[in-house]
């Protein structure tokens, strides 16, 4: 039998090789904000950083228009590695760094790629694109956004439809998130450039009852009302934790060393990293229902904790910044993993769950802060999401329950997976760590 280092060592470079090709941010899937305002004059929200606004001259033509009746005001950010992707020789002196001079110039070319994309529909009839200005680069979660702004005339009451295909066959994840108010009420939706009909936003600021609103069964409306925002945001939290690829590391640390299957007396039990209590061999029943009971707990701890981050971060109660949080989610994975190799007497993992959760859930947090949804939909959206994550993370549990009672039988189960993998997911910690800190820089 091959000594068990070698294993360990293997894990851990395949793991160093997949992190080349993931990300930084990588529990961030490609997102665009568009903020909606029928206010009496636009206004540049976000953060623009020193040195990348316009001049006043240059950004703002236009802009006092949105006092005229009926006139909206439209703010869209969307990260300049997407505007990157789907916009050729953005970078022209390929550095593969783009900077505030490069995206200037090459403003009206975005604007025009953002016009082709961003089509709008007012009482049923074609509204001509609208003309979009650069006016700021501004800094999110997950790096520089090109933040555009406009103006669109639709009278108060009349049907406003929105239809979005930017990145359509660029970026599968890609999502618009809108925000803001129309007719004085609050909207809130998720778009997915799939090429399917376009959005009644005024039904999603409208009060039309949520009844009629989940018996039409039309795909092409945008939630109505509170309980329809929750379910539209039950899909977003299961999007976002499929691709939230550190949480799922994270947890899969946590799960790694829980026994649910129990050897037969005599071909030896699997050790306990966390210090779960070990059945002796021949002890099946009792093993199996004490790994039962310590996934729920490290499951259940891990989901409150992120939930009452998540919560509090939506709520505006708790504000954070990203430069400390994504590189503390990459740093908890490879605790995490370092005590199954390591593990520290009386330290229990539904502890650590609790407390890395904490830090977890003000990730989670960040795609409904950055969304920017307030008013009485936050509630509904922000349930709506911590449920959506809820479901995925069960589903991705019961998932490796099955895969890990079969591979549970393999006699180097503890050597390869348990060690291996915990060994592979410190390498991937520490890439993801280093490049999250650098990027605070």
């Amino acid at each position: 039998m091959f000594p068990s280092f070698p294993f360990t060592r293997l894990a851990a470079l395949t793991a160093l090789g997949l992190a080349l090709a993931i990300p930084a941010h990588a529990h961030k899937a490609s997102d665009a904000y568009l903020r909606i305002s029928d206010n009496a004059v636009a206004t540049d929200a976000g953060a623009g950083l020193g040195g990348n606004e316009l001049s006043t001259a240059t950004a703002s033509p236009g802009t006092a228009s949105a006092s005229a009746a009926g006139a909206l005001s439209l703010s869209l950010s969307i990260a300049l590695k997407d505007v990157d992707a789907a916009v050729d020789q953005l970078d022209a002196d390929a550095d593969r760094l783009l900077t505030w001079g490069e995206v200037r110039q090459a403003a009206g070319v975005i604007a025009q790629w953002v016009g082709s994309g961003v089509r709008w529909t007012c009482a049923g009839a074609a509204v001509a694109p609208p003309a979009w200005r650069l006016a700021a680069l501004e800094q999110r979660s997950d790096g520089r956004y090109a933040r555009l702004q406009a103006t669109l005339d639709c009278a108060p009451g009349q049907p406003l439809a929105l239809g979005y295909s930017l990145m359509q066959g660029v970026d599968p994840t890609h999502r618009l998130l809108v925000a803001g108010s129309l007719d004085g009420r609050p909207l809130a939706a998720v778009l997915v450039p799939d090429g399917r009909s376009t959005t009644d936003l005024r039904s999603a600021a409208g009060d039309i009852g949520e009844a009629q609103g989940l018996a039409t069964g039309d795909e092409s409306a945008a939630p109505r009302g509170g309980l329809a925002t929750l379910l539209h945001f039950v899909g977003e939290g299961v999007h976002h934790i499929l691709e939230g690829y550190d949480h799922l590391a994270f947890l899969l640390a946590l799960l790694l060393p829980i026994t649910l299957w129990q050897r037969q007396a005599g071909q030896g039990a699997a050790s306990a990293p966390w210090g779960w209590q070990q059945v002796p061999d021949g002890h099946a029943n009792s093993g199996r229902w004490a790994g039962l009971r310590a996934l729920f707990v490290t499951v259940t701890c891990f989901t409150l904790g992120h939930s009452v981050t998540l919560a509090l971060a939506g709520l505006g109660i708790v504000q954070v910044s990203g430069n400390w949080v994504e590189p503390a989610i990459a740093v908890s994975i490879g605790i995490s993993a370092l005590l199954n190799l390591y593990p520290v007497r009386g330290l229990r993992g539904s502890w650590l769950a609790l407390g890395f959760g904490l830090v977890h859930g003000l990730g989670f947090s960040g795609v409904l802060v950055e969304a920017g949804v307030s008013g009485g939909l936050l509630l509904w959206a922000l349930a709506g999401f911590n449920l959506g994550v809820e479901a995925g993370q069960l589903a991705l549990v019961a998932l490796w329950c099955v895969v890990s009672m079969v591979l549970m039988r393999w006699r180097l189960y503890n050597t390869v997976v348990v060690r291996g993998g915990s060994a592979a997911l410190v390498a991937l910690s520490l890439y993801w760590t280093v490049q999250r800190v650098a990027f605070a820089g």
